[in-house]
């Protein structure tokens, strides 16, 4: 079935959960028609998974895809909100096939993936500067949505303004209760600069309580060639004292 929520102007808030029916898609077209006809706009969506649904038979499947191909022209923005590793990879894949923009946000950033539901324009989040650590340290707290952007804007310059004056350089990054999510393209740049610059970094660090980031971070540890650790938010001055080293 899918819970549809409608009491929000700006948008349709949809639940999917269990087995989904092609009469469930049925509705949520309907739904999304009637909303767009009564206020001559259309909304966005949210999208709440907190667990993976899946279809009742092929018809279903089949409507579901229909559904897809019938709106993605016209919706401009679709938040998918859940904690599924799965989930990772739903912005990315979809770009592929939809016109709509699809960020994906944690169980806890509901209230933040309706606000960027909401928002006219993409409203991506940016990188700020730790101040405080030595020269050969890039120190950054992720705040909001980051994408390959900021990776543009901020990151890379700031790496290789670094590397001017400095043979090796350590890293330091933040994610706390002000991070959102990073986008699909932030993914691959976030891999992209990590082959380019892998052997300047002498040292990492990564601070977070985010337990899937920990994880998937703890996984790649034993293919790093430099000193890497992570770090729970409430030990950030630990990391500090250990990203100087």
């Amino acid at each position: 079935m899918i819970d549809i929520d409608l009491t929000d102007p700006d948008m349709v808030i949809l639940s999917p959960n269990g087995a989904l029916s092609e009469s469930d898609f049925d509705m949520v077209a309907k739904a999304i028609d009637t909303r767009i006809n009564e206020t001559d706009r259309v909304p966005n969506l949210v999208v709440r998974l907190d667990r993976l649904p899946h279809w009742d038979s092929l018809g279903a499947l089949t409507r579901h895809f229909n559904f897809v191909r019938m709106h993605q022209q016209i919706v401009a923005k679709i938040a998918v909100v859940g904690d599924s590793p799965l989930l990772s990879v739903v912005p990315e894949i979809a770009d592929h096939f939809v016109k709509a923009k699809i960020r994906r946000f944690p169980a806890t950033k509901l209230a933040d993936a309706k606000a960027w539901a909401r928002a006219a324009e993409d409203d991506p989040g940016y990188f700020e500067e730790i101040e405080g650590l030595p020269s050969d340290v890039v120190a950054l707290r992720a705040v909001g949505i980051i994408t390959a952007q900021d990776y543009h804007d901020m990151l890379l310059p700031l790496v290789e303004e670094k590397l001017k004056g400095h043979d090796k350089i350590k890293c330091l990054i933040v994610l706390d209760e002000e991070y959102t999510t990073y986008s699909a393209d932030a993914a691959w740049s976030d891999m992209k600069f990590g082959v380019g610059h892998i052997r300047n970094f002498s040292r990492a660090a990564l601070v977070t309580d985010i337990g899937w980031i920990t994880k998937a971070a703890k996984l790649f540890m034993p293919l790093i060639p430099f000193a890497f650790e992570t770090f729970p938010l409430a030990e950030l001055e630990n990391a500090k004292k250990w990203i100087k080293r």
